[in-house]
C-alpha cells in the first residue's frame, strides 16, 4: 500500500503550487458567488409566483378545481426543473468528474453566469462561438475561462466590449476573449464584492486544468482539449 506524503513533507514548489491552485479557486467561487445566488433564487421565483396565484383562488366562494389542478401541476414541473437547475449550479462548486460539454453550450453557460454583472459594471458581449459538434472538459471551461474574462474585465475601462471567438487547433480549440474599451472610457467605479483575479491566479487554474494559456493587456487566448462527437454530461 502506498502511503500519500504528509503536506509538510512536499517539495516547497509543489506545496506552493498547490497552495496558489486552492486559493485561486476559492477567489473565483468568491467572485461568482452573487451570481449563483442570483440564478438560484431566479429559480425559485416562478414557484413563488404560482403558489400566489393559487393563493388567491382558494380564496374564491367557488374555486375552479380544474385550474387549480392545472397550477398545482405547474407548481410540480417547476419544483422538478427548480432542483435540476439548482443541481447544476452545485456542480460550479463541486464539479462531477469527467464532465463533458459542446464548446457553445459551455461559453454560453459562462457567459451567461456573469452576464448581467458585466452589463451592469459597463461591458457589452460578443460570443462568435457557433462549434455545437465540438465537445471540452466543462471543469477547465468553467474555471480558466470563467477567471480569465474576470481577469481581463477587473482591468478594463468602461464602457468596452468583449468579443469571444474560437478555432480548431491540432485536436485542440483555441477560445480567444478580446476586451476593447471605447473611447474616453474610464475605471469602473463599482466595487467589487471580492478581490480581484489576477493572472497569477488564471495561470494556477490554467495548470491544474491543463488548458493552454496566453494573455496579455486585454486579450488571452486558452487552450483547451477538444472531443468530437462526444457524450456530453453536464
Amino acid at each position: 500500500m502506498t502511503v500519500a506524503p504528509k503536506p509538510e513533507t512536499l517539495p516547497a514548489r509543489a506545496s506552493q503550487d498547490v497552495f496558489q491552485e486552492e486559493s485561486a479557486r476559492y477567489a473565483l467561487l468568491r467572485r461568482i458567488a452573487p451570481a449563483l445566488r442570483h440564478h438560484l433564487a431566479g429559480t425559485m421565483q416562478p414557484i413563488g409566483m404560482v403558489s400566489a396565484i393559487m393563493e388567491r383562488r382558494l380564496q374564491a366562494e367557488q374555486p375552479d378545481l380544474g385550474v387549480l389542478r392545472e397550477n398545482s401541476k405547474s407548481i410540480s414541473t417547476l419544483s422538478r426543473s427548480a432542483a435540476s437547475a439548482g443541481m447544476n449550479l452545485i456542480t460550479w462548486i463541486a464539479p462531477k468528474e469527467n464532465g463533458i460539454v459542446s464548446l457553445q453550450a459551455g461559453v454560453e453557460e459562462c457567459v451567461g453566469m456573469l452576464g448581467t454583472d458585466l452589463a451592469f459594471r459597463g461591458f457589452t458581449v460578443a460570443n462568435n462561438i457557433t462549434a455545437a459538434t465540438m465537445s471540452t472538459p466543462i471543469s477547465g471551461l468553467r474555471n480558466v475561462f470563467t477567471a480569465a474574462l474576470i481577469a481581463l474585465t477587473d482591468t478594463a475601462l468602461v464602457p468596452a466590449s468583449i468579443e469571444i471567438s474560437s478555432e480548431p487547433a491540432d485536436g485542440h480549440t483555441l477560445v480567444l476573449i478580446t476586451v476593447s474599451s471605447e473611447p474616453g472610457a474610464t475605471p469602473p467605479e463599482n466595487p467589487r464584492a471580492y478581490r480581484q483575479l489576477d493572472w497569477a491566479d488564471v495561470d494556477a487554474l490554467a495548470n491544474a486544468e491543463q488548458v493552454g494559456l496566453v494573455h496579455e493587456a486585454g486579450r488571452a487566448e486558452m487552450r483547451f482539449a477538444a472531443v468530437q462527437d462526444a457524450d456530453v454530461t453536464v
